[in-house]
């Protein structure tokens, strides 16, 4: 099994980076969502025993915090983004106002 990060060159550029970030991270919260999906079944399963489903309950919930814990990282990456997005304009704009002082 390979992942995006697999193909990694060790050149690439800030935007081939984000890119492969994402890439890694879809990765990741699709094996997650496999993993939560077959451990959901078998603690819904009444065949499986009561103490496989708490085990199994704890997969679940182990998984749904990593998904959790990317999440953030990514809304954290995109509040960055915004941050340095606003710096920029407001220094664009500031050096507007000096020019036309």
């Amino acid at each position: 099994m390979t992942t995006p990060a697999d193909s990694a060159s060790g050149k690439e550029t800030a935007g081939e980076i984000r890119l492969m970030q994402e890439e890694s991270r879809q990765w990741l919260l699709q094996r997650l969502r496999e993993i939560m999906e077959i451990a959901m079944q078998r603690v819904t399963n009444p065949k499986t025993a009561a103490g496989d489903r708490i085990k199994w309950s704890r997969i679940v919930i182990a998984a749904a915090q990593a998904c959790n814990a990317v999440l953030r990282d990514v809304e954290i990456d995109a509040l960055k983004q915004q941050i340095n997005e606003l710096k920029t304009l407001t220094l664009e704009r500031l050096q507007d106002e000096d020019r036309r002082d």
